[in-house]
């Protein structure tokens, strides 16, 4: 009885040990399988760490905000007033729920072709709070405005050409004439003139250089005549002195003046190039030749009858042109009158964004006005960046250029790394880890039971397998 029982106990125990030992292998099993999700939510938060997002910058990087939807696509200081317009890959505006029902009155399905200009008073006067009789009036004022603006533009581009001729130095000093009796072109070449004693230099220097002076003038517009003019009173000016040196200090001065006894002379042609050089520093009309290199210098004959005739038309263009500039002053002053400043760039800026929606058309997605969808969508270039420019025709008529690229190309837009994202990969990585530590203690608290009920389950084996080692010893004995 005695040996069945022990038996019996041996087979229980031996029973229990082996079900603590497939527990043990699960517990274990389960624990590698938290150390590999550990390394994946650790792997998922160094991944989170590397998260860019969008943000927009109005001082080269220096600081950022928000790329929102409000910021690309609603007029403010942000975006100094111009929309940043948020397209699909087909190039239509996407819209948020606000905009799309302003979207329906222009193009009922989002098709490209709608007309902005049908509907624009009344989306303006919704969208601003700009009465639509003050917007009227501005469209007139503008209207107006354009016409004179273009009116004087054209005027200016159809302005009489002045006839006018071009001539080498030599060629140009002929129109000096005859000064004091002097043939001053002669001269020129390698002539002087005498200005008498030095008591009568100086005042015979002035004469002969403000009749050079007088007659070139004759050829020249006025303000070029003040410019010769200006060009003889600074040699003039600059040689008073001169006259008092002796010959030596005169003829080392370089400015043509010498003197022999107790007379004066002067070189034509040091002169007339020192005044010359002054003349086109005073802003005097002349041009350098392609093909000869020399200085040409320019002039008109206002005594021929082509000149004369010119001069008839352009007093008439300048009427004309002087009354459009005057209307067109008058334009600018009443369409400023209408709407302020602030106005009429909270308008500008809507015109360019419905313009856009009617020549291209539009969508409608609630979750563009998040900023995170945003993102997302911008980084993944399934949605771009489209800038409008305004052009201006062969007709002068004002017109938008739209430029389409991804976000990352713009100027005002950075790739940063997501502080918001990093902090919450940082919570949820403290508390994936909370709940895996909290497993592997409850598994390290289980195995350590198992192991120790284990290991009295083995020294109670032992003790019945020597009971029943010595048992049969005995009874061998016995019967032996």
């Amino acid at each position: 009885m005695g040996m069945a029982a022990s038996q019996a106990r041996l087979l229980q125990l031996t029973s229990r040990k082996n079900t603590i030992g497939r527990e043990l292998e699960s517990l274990s099993l389960q624990k590698m399988a938290l150390t590999r999700e550990m390394r994946q939510v650790s792997k998922d938060y160094q991944n989170s760490l590397s998260t860019k997002t969008l943000k927009w910058s109005n001082n080269a990087g220096a600081t950022y905000i928000d790329l929102s939807y409000t910021n690309l696509m609603k007029p403010g200081a942000v975006n100094n007033n111009t929309p940043y317009l948020i397209t699909d890959n087909n190039g239509k505006v996407v819209v948020d729920s606000d905009y799309a029902k302003y979207a329906e009155m222009i193009s009922a399905d989002g098709s490209p072709g709608g007309n902005w200009e049908d509907v624009r008073t009344e989306i303006l006067s919704k969208l601003t709070g700009i009465s639509a009789e003050k917007l009227s009036s501005s469209v007139i004022a503008g209207t107006n405005l354009d016409a004179a603006t273009k009116k004087v533009n054209e005027l200016l581009e159809n302005e009489p050409v002045e006839p006018i001729e071009k001539s080498i130095a030599s060629k140009f000093i002929e129109k000096a004439g005859t000064v004091l009796g002097n043939n001053i072109a002669d001269l020129y070449g390698s002539g002087k003139i005498n200005l008498g004693n030095g008591n009568n230099a100086q005042s015979q220097l002035n004469s002969i250089l403000n009749g050079i002076a007088t007659n070139i003038g004759a050829y020249l517009s006025e303000d070029d005549a003040k410019a010769f003019q200006e060009a003889c009173n600074t040699y003039s000016s600059a040689n008073s002195s001169l006259l008092s040196l002796n010959a030596d200090q005169l003829n080392n001065s370089g400015v043509g003046i010498t003197t022999d006894g107790s007379n004066y002379y002067v070189d034509v042609k040091t002169m007339l190039d020192t005044i010359l050089g002054s003349y086109v520093s005073a802003g005097g009309e002349w041009t350098t030749s392609d093909t000869t290199g020399n200085d040409l210098y320019i002039w008109r004959d206002t005594d021929s009858s082509e000149w004369q005739e010119w001069k008839t038309a352009h007093d008439a263009w300048q009427a004309e042109y002087d009354a459009a500039v005057e209307e067109c002053n008058t334009a600018v002053d009443t369409n400023n009158q209408v709407l302020t400043s602030s106005e009429e760039s909270e308008i500008n800026f809507y015109d360019k964004l419905f313009s856009a929606i009617a020549a291209n058309g539009w969508t409608e997605n609630a979750q563009v006005a998040d900023n995170d969808y945003l993102n997302q969508m911008l980084l993944n270039n399934q949605y771009y960046i489209t800038t409008i420019e305004t052009e201006t025709n062969s007709e002068g008529e004002e017109y938008f250029e739209y430029d389409s690229s991804i976000a990352s190309n713009f100027d005002n837009i950075f790739a940063v790394n997501d502080s918001d994202a990093q902090e919450e990969a940082l919570v949820e990585y403290e508390y994936q880890k909370s709940i895996i530590n909290e497993k592997e203690s409850r598994i390290d608290t289980r195995m350590q039971n198992l192991e120790t009920e284990q290991s009295a389950i083995n020294e109670m084996i032992k003790g019945i397998e020597s009971v029943r080692d010595d048992n049969g010893e005995r009874n061998f004995s016995i019967f032996s």
